[in-house]
């Protein structure tokens, strides 16, 4: 099956690539950041046009196919591929049934990264025109909200997975450590829903790259008011939790049908210090205690 699958895909690059290599510019290489950058404003397009701005991105004419790449779009609930320009044949197909050029599934491996929350991935695959697998690396976002996932890749040889993932994770975020506070009050008839909810996200969340701490709090103020207060290297890791698919579909659940009301705040955090560790505290303070 998968020698069938592999010939068949040989079959389309060579035919498919080589028509499409005629509207590319061999000579002009995207970088990292072009492809973050029109990553996100083609996830901006589908967010304020949805199934017009997929025409859009099927088009590759359009400005989303430029120098040696192109976006292309998956709905990962479904693995199911939504638009790709320089391979409209796959536009229907499943995506974790793509092999790269050494037999990898790494649609599996892309569906995963957007479950995730989003990041780079790597595999081999040829540049159209040809027939040598190389490596290429592919940002993937899911676009909050949305059940559509903007990917883009590049023939680049040099630059981590790591290195590429801290390029993106600067991309419109702040660099800093970030606190998620979500207070909340499940209806009477919800809570034990929702607390069995939380409790089987926890091992994910504890997994989750840049994720620090979670407190929950019962209020004493109002009844049955809980606050979850999680902690987040920077914005981007938050971001990624929030985007994680099967955190999104507890957030569905409890906004639909689990939730009385709810508050979410995202905090940047100024200063941190504790009884032992003052090097951040204001000075005034330390004077008060008349600590050095």
């Amino acid at each position: 099956m998968k020698i069938r699958a592999f010939l068949l895909i040989l079959a389309c690059v060579t035919y498919t690539s080589k028509a499409f290599s005629q509207n590319m510019s061999k000579s002009e290489i995207a970088s990292p950041q072009e492809v973050i950058e029109k990553v996100h404003k083609a996830a901006e397009l589908l967010k304020s046009t949805g199934k017009e701005g997929l025409e859009i991105l099927r088009d590759p004419k359009s400005e989303f196919t430029w120098k040696d790449t192109y976006i292309f779009v998956i709905d990962v609930e479904e693995s199911l591929v939504l638009s790709n320009p320089a391979f409209p044949e796959r536009q229907g197909g499943n995506i974790r049934e793509h092999l790269d050029w050494n037999g990898k599934h790494y649609g599996i491996e892309l569906c995963e990264a957007a479950q995730q929350g989003g990041g780079w991935i790597e595999f081999i695959w040829p540049k159209p025109g040809t027939t040598a697998g190389i490596r290429k690396v592919s940002y993937i976002y899911p676009v909050p909200g949305y059940r559509y996932t903007v990917c883009a890749g590049i023939y680049n040889e040099t630059m981590t997975v790591e290195k590429l993932n801290k390029l993106s994770g600067s991309y419109g975020k702040s660099s800093g450590k970030v606190a998620v506070i979500f207070e909340v009050k499940p209806k009477k008839e919800g809570m034990d829903e929702y607390l069995s909810l939380a409790a089987n996200l926890k091992p994910m969340l504890s997994q989750m790259d840049g994720f620090i701490s979670i407190e929950r709090f019962s209020s004493l103020n109002e009844e049955g008011k809980l606050l979850s207060l999680s902690v987040w290297e920077n914005e981007e890791a938050a971001t990624k939790w929030r985007n994680q698919v099967a955190h999104r579909e507890s957030q569905k659940a409890g906004h639909d049908s689990l939730f009385e009301k709810y508050h979410i705040s995202v905090v940047s955090v100024i200063r941190e210090y504790t009884d032992r560790d003052r090097t951040q505290a204001p000075q005034d303070s330390n004077d008060y205690l008349k600590l050095k």
